[in-house]
């Protein structure tokens, strides 16, 4: 079998570059997967396949291929930025881009320059998209670092390349062109290949990390749901084994059949996302806030007494009061009943400090509501 020459190869790179244009197209418009980004990368992969056709070479190379691998190398950059959920802005890949254009311009007939122009901004642009995974990605270090791999690995042979069409090489270390040079697109065709793989990497940890934030939250207030709640618990009783002291407060909404009657079921969802904002906004980043189910919460507090969880559940009560619901145009006062208990060594997976703070919830409905109690094997009325 003859070996492949840079032609065929070049051509294998193209047709590649054009299935992953339409996939990252499909990936962001069809499945809403970062959208954003995902149209950046496919356009990236639409551009590098243009500017690889065979076609565009010889007199079209400075003024049409070229140009287009600038863009490409842009787009790339931005569409990882996006994926990456940077809050950078794009104005720096912005201004690289178009600096690298307007020099490629200026540049015109001379080939080489224009191709010093290219590699540069390639290699600079590469790095960037590098470094914001280095930042963003969340894997472990060996998987970062093999990420990496390709973005560092194009970076260098575009210096390497820049540097030989300046003459600052040897001659025995030049390089020639991709399509002079079977073994370098060869390389090129690994790399890309490498790099759309491991963008997809991150599409499905980000996908992953999606669906298991769903799996974890309430639909309606976005707060931690049962599940997720039960296994904060569980990790907190496990250090109540060891030692540590812990509490956790349950409350309920008071009177929620009447919100519901009075303003509809719209009305007192709206009801538990004000809670839930109210409440949220108080409370330490250490803390768990979530909803147990219809109109009642649990509010987790690690390292903290059965004085300091009073406390803290005395503070919410009076914030929710403070902070009537605005629905409809009308003004309605909200108000919880509130039940408090420490986790013990003996509980199972934190299920009977549930019970105890459950029960003296109930309780405090039954003693006129709006009011916190604590459990009645702990304190009296607090």
């Amino acid at each position: 079998m003859p070996p492949l020459d840079a032609d065929t190869l070049l051509m294998v790179i193209a047709v590649f570059d054009a299935v992953a244009c339409v996939v990252w197209l499909l990936l962001g418009q069809a499945l809403r997967i970062a959208p954003r980004a995902a149209r950046l990368i496919s356009a990236h992969h639409g551009l590098l396949a243009l500017s690889w056709w065979p076609g565009l070479t010889g007199s079209l190379e400075i003024s049409v291929a070229l140009p287009l691998s600038i863009l490409a190398s842009g787009l790339l950059t931005a569409g990882v930025r996006g994926l990456m959920r940077a809050r950078c802005p794009l104005g720096d890949i912005a201004a690289i881009v178009g600096i690298s254009l307007l020099a490629a311009a200026l540049s015109y007939p001379n080939l080489a320059a224009a191709r010093v122009v290219d590699n540069v901004s390639g290699a600079l642009l590469t790095v960037m998209a590098a470094r914001d995974i280095a930042i963003g990605a969340g894997f472990g270090l060996l998987l970062t670092g093999t990420l990496l791999l390709p973005y560092a690995v194009l970076a260098g042979v575009c210096l390497w390349r820049a540097a030989e069409l300046l003459g600052w090489l040897p001659p025995a270390l030049a390089l020639s062109g991709m399509a002079d040079n079977a073994p370098l697109s060869l390389l090129r065709l690994v790399v890309n290949l490498t790099i759309a793989t491991g963008l997809v990497a991150l599409v499905l940890q980000r996908l992953i990390a999606r669906v298991r934030h769903l799996t974890r939250r309430d639909a309606l207030t976005g707060l931690l749901n049962r599940r997720a709640l039960e296994e904060q618990l569980a990790r907190l009783q496990a250090q109540v084994d060891r030692g540590r002291g812990h509490a956790l407060v349950v409350l309920d909404v008071d009177h929620f059949k009447r919100i519901n009657d009075e303003l509809g079921h719209a009305g007192g969802d709206a009801a538990l996302q004000h809670l839930s904002t109210v409440i949220g906004e108080t409370l330490r980043d250490t803390d768990a806030f979530g909803r147990i189910g219809g109109e009642e919460f649990a509010v987790l507090l690690p390292d903290t007494d059965i004085a300091g969880a009073t406390l803290v559940a005395e503070r919410l009560r009076r914030l929710l009061q403070e902070r009537p619901l605005d629905w409809d145009d009308k003004t309605w006062p909200l108000s919880a009943s509130f039940g408090v208990a420490t986790m013990r060594r003996e509980d199972l997976q934190g299920r009977g400090a549930l019970a105890r703070a459950d029960a003296a919830m109930y309780a405090a409905k039954a003693r006129g509501r709006n009011r916190v109690l604590r459990s009645a094997d702990e304190a009296e009325f607090a």
